[in-house]
């Protein structure tokens, strides 16, 4: 059964896109001066990594935006169409 509820929340308003919040965790206890990241959080949310993964902060620069490389494991990939919320 719908109620105005259920469509009243399929007509939101798409929500802003935005980068994620990148986390590079070192939980070692060895020299400060190096990290060696043992965690990544996106958004939150700790991500598996393989153990021999490389992360990459690439080149930070005053007119580009920061981005990273990084290899996770993925619980599942979904490739699909989707309509473009804005038309």
């Amino acid at each position: 059964m719908s109620t105005t509820a259920d469509s009243d929340r399929s007509k939101k308003a798409p929500r802003e896109r935005r980068g994620a919040d990148i986390e590079i965790i070192d939980r070692t206890t060895g020299d400060a001066d190096v990290l060696m990241p043992s965690a990544v959080r996106i958004n939150g949310v700790e991500v598996l990594i393989p153990s021999d993964a490389k992360i990459r902060v690439h080149d930070i620069t005053d007119d580009e935006v920061v981005t990273v490389t990084v290899t996770m494991f993925a619980r599942s990939v979904s490739i699909r169409h989707e309509p473009d919320p804005q038309t």
